[in-house]
């Protein structure tokens, strides 16, 4: 009995193990599909990559305030959004984010607890990790043309990892006291990616110029929002 009971605990896993193995998948199918930083030329793309992260982020972050209980997770703070760090971003590349369409509500994954939110939270915050390894490789290939504008894939400061452990651990601490909350969580991060790739899906196409994705199969046909578009440059209006 002792081994089998010692077998099984060994098998539980904490909320952010369980998390990062029931949305493999779904994080490889988005890192294929995104492409970065390989997608990313010039100083135009980066900023229409850009431009793309916030029509999603911006209006899932603003869902995110409709909960009062961000609170638990301290010392992680819920008040730095990466929709700031975007919106510096095409600040200092001289465009008018107040232009900027978001996407649709049919686009954002649904949040119907808290428990939904921290899920949606997670795959935010787990992204930003490989930020500073695309940041890199385009500060090496175009780093002069996006310089003072590299906020939301450099990271919060100190550094993402920094924040990702904080986030990590408070994360495991709201499964173990709330056990009952776990499966909202988990499928609060699997609808978010889900929605993630729909949202990405139909860009990376009409940058790709291809006719079909293998991604979310049929799911084209559904996906005719244009991607969001932004004002010309700050200035360059005749």
């Amino acid at each position: 009995m002792e081994s089998v009971e010692t077998a099984s605990s060994l098998l539980s896993l904490p909320l952010s193990g369980d998390l990062r193995a029931r949305t493999a998948s779904l994080h490889d199918q988005a890192e294929a599909l995104l492409g970065l930083p390989e997608s990313i030329a010039d100083r135009d793309e980066y900023a229409d990559w850009l431009a793309h992260f916030l029509a999603f982020y911006h209006p899932l972050e603003r869902a995110f305030g409709a909960f009062s209980k961000w609170d638990i997770l301290k010392p992680f703070s819920a008040k730095s959004t990466h929709s700031q760090r975007l919106i510096r971003d095409l600040g200092a590349l001289g465009f008018d984010v107040r232009a900027l369409s978001h996407a649709p509500n049919a686009r954002i994954p649904a949040l119907p607890t808290f428990a939904y939110a921290l899920g949606a939270r997670y795959v935010l915050e787990g992204s930003a990790l490989g930020g500073k390894v695309i940041l890199r490789n385009l500060q090496q290939r175009i780093g002069a043309e996006i310089a003072g504008a590299t906020d939301f894939f450099g990271g919060a400061e100190p550094a993402p990892s920094s924040d990702w452990r904080v986030f990590k651990k408070a994360l495991d601490r709201f499964g173990d006291q709330r056990p009952e909350s776990c499966d909202d969580v988990l499928m609060g991060a699997e609808e978010t990616f889900r929605a993630l790739l729909g949202w990405f899906e139909p860009f990376v196409v009409k940058k790709k110029n291809m006719v079909q994705s293998p991604y979310c199969g049929n799911s084209l046909k559904l996906a005719t929002a244009d991607p969001p578009k932004f004002l010309e440059p700050v200035g360059a209006r005749k």
